[in-house]
């Protein structure tokens, strides 16, 4: 077989030719023998003639014979030399004329002859020299005209190199091209596809003969910006953004795409350059973020389930679906349809018809009851007429299903606090991309954070109906035991006073033990009914303008009789100049004497003192006592109900463990609050600060359910 001729060996092959054609030409005369060659043969000529004769050989028509040795010396030296030997050929005849003229085999002749015959021999000298410059001159520009042929094919081989070289080049190119692993089009200045490389015959499912020669806003859409492709070429601009592409097998997908004008030596733009990035994974995890986000703040926004619910649903569509349903168990096991969302009004009230028409059982077969009764997710990539039979519980529900246009479908459990609340299920119509794998996390996560939000706010519920069941039931229970507790002490108290008759010292003393356990159920069930009050919001503020050291005195003066019983020094200070504070003073009284009944109580010897000072707008009490303190592990618990330091029954100091709880929730009704600073062993100070001028919006935040801390 023969070696296959490459493109580096044709421009050789054609110089080779060349040089063998130049080779072939007739040399020019007098180029091949020695200069004068024909006046030498001319004398050789003639004395070959007169050897001969001298032998006995005579030469016929000699004459004749020197005519043609002249002319061909004429023709091979020129003129000059031809003249010479005519003149050699004549001096002959005449010598042989004159010397020998009847061995002469010519015919004898006067001289005129001879005359006749130089004069002929010029004439072919002349006419030989003229015909061998005729010829020397086609000769000599042959000669030149191969020898151009010959530069011309040398630069012909150079231009032949260099486009092999150019076109290895452009090979190397598309091969590196080919290995960037990008999808890279070129187009000319038309717009029409010149080059497409492998990658993007990968990425947009079209082959290079599919996609070359056609227009690149028929193989790629325009990308939605107010100028498309063809005009920012025309214009020669560049631009970068991304483009959603649906190939020709129904999938879509987002490309980021880079175009370059394609500029040639004089700056006229000649086409454009394309580069595509397959952005579509990057773009669903964006997506997918954002949407948890949205959702995620959507559902923290409200404890009402079903509108975040519907809230979170609106959302997905059209982002994640065309179509979202949502439906959840009720307490009474029943199925109930919480929302249907859709773009279009007309297809959201299909839905509900259809609902409405063929409610789902529980128990039936349905693949929502099947998710819910199961709690795992069913996966539809491509719901068609046969799925639809398969689900349909008759013809005319078909009809219904084949009108809401699914073309596939994820249905995903709620699943929260061990148990199926219901299902969501998302669903893509036929012009979109059907669900993959990738989505089936992403409504997993969603249905996962919904079933949450459902599971949190009824257990909301339930916490705030037990919470307002035990408020009242503290209230109800606090008000019926302190109506017999007044009597007890009320009948004490006249006992005490000798009605109707003095009591014996023994006696005495027993009594007045009723009247301090009595009095301090009192002060129990007065802390319940406030904490009661607080809980159910229906503790309110009756503001007016009190001045601090009336205030202070007045707690004082109930506390200091108490501290000096138990040996214990009372210090108080009020501000220098005269303050006044808007507030409550019936719950401001409650508050400092509850902070100095804890002081007193919690202090054995050393000192309790309560200051006011006025400071950036605020009032500010401090009550500091020198007692057991509290450990710092403690301080974030003791502002909680019910909740003491000391939790055995044989705790020194007794009480419900509301004091300051309530205190703390008085407070932030009167707009404040009320703060610790404590260090076991060494004592401990409240600090309640107040605003100087009350405002009702406090109040009403402070009451709110959950607002205390």
């Amino acid at each position: 077989m023969a070696e296959r001729e490459t493109g580096s060996s044709r421009p050789k092959r054609a110089l080779e030719t060349g040089q063998s054609l130049l080779a072939q030409l007739p040399r020019l005369p007098g180029t091949a023998l020695p200069h004068a060659a024909g006046l030498l043969l001319s004398l050789v000529t003639a004395l070959g003639i007169e050897l001969l004769h001298l032998i006995g050989l005579d030469v016929p028509l000699p004459a004749a014979a020197l005519l043609l040795v002249v002319a061909y010396a004429t023709y091979l030296d020129g003129p000059r030399v031809g003249t010479l030997a005519a003149v050699v050929a004549v001096g002959y005849l005449v010598y042989a004329q004159v010397l020998r003229p009847a061995e002469l085999t010519d015919p004898p002749g006067p001289a005129s002859l001879v005359f006749s015959l130089a004069v002929l021999l010029l004439i072919t000298v002349v006419f030989i020299t003229g015909f061998r410059t005729r010829l020397d001159a086609v000769l000599a520009n042959e000669r030149r005209l191969l020898q151009d042929a010959e530069a011309k094919q040398r630069e012909l081989a150079g231009a032949l190199a260099n486009v092999e070289r150019a076109q290895e080049a452009v090979r190397l190119q598309a091969r590196l091209l080919e290995a960037v692993g990008q999808a890279i089009v070129a187009t000319d200045v038309a717009g029409r596809v010149v080059y497409w490389n492998g990658p993007a015959a990968d990425l947009f499912r079209l082959t290079s003969r599919q996609a070359v020669r056609q227009p690149i806003t028929d193989v790629m859409p325009e990308p939605s910006t107010r100028d498309g492709t063809l005009a920012r070429l025309r214009r020669g601009e560049s631009w970068a953004g991304e483009i959603d592409v649906r190939r020709p097998d129904g999938t879509r997908i987002t490309v980021m795409v880079n175009d370059s004008p394609i500029r040639d030596e004089a700056g006229q733009t000649i086409g454009l350059v394309r580069i595509a990035t397959d952005v579509t994974a990057r773009k669903h995890v964006e997506r997918a973020q954002r949407l948890l986000a949205e959702a995620g703040a959507a559902l923290a926004s409200s404890m009402d389930y079903e509108s975040t619910i519907r809230t979170v649903a609106r959302l997905c569509v059209p982002t994640f679906a065309d179509f979202c349903l949502v439906d959840v168990v009720e307490e009474d096991s029943s199925m109930r349809r919480l929302e249907a969302a859709h773009d279009d009004p007309a297809m959201e009230a299909l839905a509900r018809e259809m609902r409405q028409a063929y409610p789902i059982e529980l128990g039936s077969d349905h693949p929502v009851a099947e998710v819910i009764r199961t709690g795992m997710l069913r996966f539809f990539p491509m719901i068609t007429a046969a799925t639809v039979q398969s689900v349909a519980y008759d013809d005319h529900h078909a009809e219904y299903m084949t009108r809401l246009n699914f073309r596939s479908g994820i249905i995903a459990p709620l699943r929260a606090g061990g148990r199926t609340l219901g299902a969501v299920s998302f669903y893509r119509i036929a012009t979109e991309s059907p669900y993959d794998q990738r989505d089936l996390l992403l409504a997993e996560d969603l249905a996962g954070r919904a079933a949450n939000a459902i599971h949190q706010s009824r257990l909301f519920e339930a916490a705030l109906i037990a919470n307002r069941a035990k408020s009242d039931f503290l209230a109800v229970m606090s008000h019926e035991l302190r109506t017999p507790l007044t009597t007890v002490t009320g009948y004490t108290d006249l006992m005490l006073a000798g009605v109707p008759d003095p009591l014996p010292e023994r006696h005495r003393s027993y009594v007045q033990r009723i009247r301090l356990a009595s009095t301090h159920l009192l002060s129990l069930i007065e802390h319940i009914l406030v904490y009661a009050r607080l809980e159910l919001g229906r503790e309110r503020a009756h503001a007016e303008r009190v001045r601090v050291a009336d205030i202070v005195r007045e707690a004082a003066g109930l506390m200091e009789p108490v501290a000096s019983e138990r040996g214990i020094r009372f210090r108080v200070e009020t501000p220098d100049r005269e303050a006044v504070i808007e507030s409550d003073p019936t719950k401001l009284r409650q508050i400092l004497l509850n902070l100095l009944a804890n002081a007193v109580k919690f202090t054995d010897e050393g000192e309790v003192s309560l200051t006011a000072s006025q400071r950036n707008g605020e009032i500010v009490f401090a009550v500091r006592d020198t007692g057991i303190g509290i450990a710092h592990e403690h301080l974030a618990h003791i502002f909680d109900p019910f909740w003491q330091v000391d939790q055995s029954s044989t705790r020194r100091a007794g009480g419900a463990g509301l004091g300051l709880s309530v205190t703390r929730k008085l407070a932030r009704v009167l707009g404040g609050d009320v703060t610790v600073e404590s260090e076991e062993g060494q004592g401990t100070t409240f600090f309640v600060r107040l605003p100087i001028r009350w405002s009702e919006e406090g109040d009403v935040a402070a009451n709110l359910p959950g607002s205390a801390a």
